[in-house]
């Protein structure tokens, strides 16, 4: 619980004299009474490490009984036979280091006693609007004590890109937990390079992955895991994962799991036969070297930009040499024609999601330095549909990403997700291996 105090201490400073709200993930319905398995909001657990719905931590630091307060269910003997045990306000205090617990059954009588005092309230203005609605309610209320001497919130200011910007820079147990899930996801990658063969389908892929992230201990996947074979792999955010693969043809994974809520992101591309072609090796080891170009951007000082514009420059000279585009380097540069065939950007910032909602750009506007700590990805591609009569014959059909989930160090950076080969040698040599080896 040190962590997570020292968290909300770093947060207060941010904050001044204006309280603060932040919700937990809420329970979500599928069909009709089924509901999707609870994942809680990365905010509110990245302040707390409490697991449970239905609850609410405010910061309010002009309150004099307590300056944080913790919303959340009350015991309820029947409700927890049917659901699930639930911590109680007794050991939620103890145990998680706030200094005033409600029942979340009282929100509406005690949360604007604690807004009282404060002159701004901070909270997700975008992302939530029942919650942005009721802190309105509470806030009109207060306003109409006119003659009373009771300062309350008069501005609302959006919350998340503060936690964001504290969320930039991973502490030691942050980055234990990501490299915990790159080191799963690159196994299970290896297990899909062995396993993935003729008549096999995508889903039958997708389904060995996610057995080994839940047998090594990992909450499952951190999103939906994409996997597209042949010309599937040109559809950016394929994941229908239902068609039979083709021996003579790539398959691009995209998968990773996560850790206590920390993910990592792994793409690999293979050769289902487990040999690449000629055509499919040339364009592989364009991106390959595009991403190689990336990394060596990667160090204190630099920025994602950097690194996109660096894999950019490889990428578009190698739609140049594949006869994909006529002219020259500088012209397509310039009027990013490329963008049908490398349509995304280089990489985004990794953490509690997989793509962590934290700043790209400071207050000047100018892009964000890295840092120590910092943990991004390098995904560059190529992306050549079949039915693309620009694109010659013999490459219709390739599509090629290479993904990896980067640590920035003070001697320049790590590779964590290192597990998955991405070498050609390397990468035909785990197809040849026995999938059962990673069981």
């Amino acid at each position: 619980m040190e962590i997570y105090s020292q968290r909300r201490e770093k947060l207060f400073s941010l904050l001044g004299d204006g309280a603060a709200i932040i919700p937990s993930g809420v329970e979500k319905i599928k069909s009709f009474d089924t509901g999707y398995p609870f994942r809680q909001d990365s905010n509110f657990n990245y302040l707390t490490g409490f697991e449970e719905p239905e609850s609410l931590l405010v910061f309010c630091p002009q309150n004099p009984e307590g300056k944080t307060a913790l919303f959340l269910r009350p015991k309820d003997k029947l409700a927890e036979m049917w659901e699930g045990r639930r911590m109680g306000l007794d050991k939620a205090k103890e145990v998680l280091g706030v200094d005033l617990v409600f029942s979340i059954h009282e929100l509406d009588k005690k949360l604007p006693e604690l807004l009282e005092n404060h002159s701004k309230l901070y909270l997700d203005l975008f992302s939530n609007r029942p919650l942005v609605d009721k802190a309105l309610r509470y806030l009109t209320k207060l306003a109409g004590r006119k003659k009373s001497k009771i300062i309350s919130p008069q501005n609302l200011i959006n919350l998340p890109p503060l936690i964001g910007s504290m969320r930039l820079r991973k502490d030691a147990t942050e980055i234990e937990n990501i490299k915990k899930a790159a080191e799963i996801s690159g196994k299970a990658h290896l297990a899909a390079m062995a396993f993935a063969g003729h008549e096999k389908n995508e889903y039958e892929v997708q389904a060995l992955m996610e057995y080994i992230f839940k047998k090594e201990g990992s909450q499952g996947s951190a999103y939906q895991s994409i996997v597209a074979g042949g010309n599937n792999a040109n559809v950016l955010h394929y994941i229908n994962n239902n068609e039979v693969l083709k021996k003579d043809d790539l398959l691009l994974i995209d998968a990773g799991c996560e850790v206590n809520l920390y993910a990592s992101d792994i793409t690999r591309t293979f050769p289902i036969g487990g040999r690449f072609s000629a055509e499919q090796k040339e364009v592989y080891q364009i991106v390959l070297e595009a991403q190689k170009k990336a990394l060596s951007q990667s160090k204190i000082g630099n920025t994602l930009t950097h690194n996109h514009d660096a894999a950019t420059e490889v990428l578009v000279q190698g739609l140049l040499d594949l006869k994909v585009l006529k002219g020259t380097l500088s012209e397509h540069l310039e009027k990013q024609s490329f963008k049908d065939y490398w349509p995304h950007g280089t990489g985004h910032w990794l953490g509690l999601d997989v793509h962590d909602n934290s700043p790209y750009v400071n207050e000047e506007k100018s892009d964000i330095v890295f840092e120590e700590g910092m943990i991004f990805t390098i995904e560059p591609g190529l992306y050549l549909p079949a039915e693309d009569s620009n694109v010659p014959e013999k490459l219709r059909g390739i599509g090629i990403r290479i993904e990896d989930d980067v640590l920035i160090t003070n001697n320049g950076h790590e590779i964590l997700t290192h597990h998955a080969p991405k070498e050609i040698e390397a990468v035909e040599e785990a197809c040849q291996k026995n999938y059962r080896d990673f069981l």
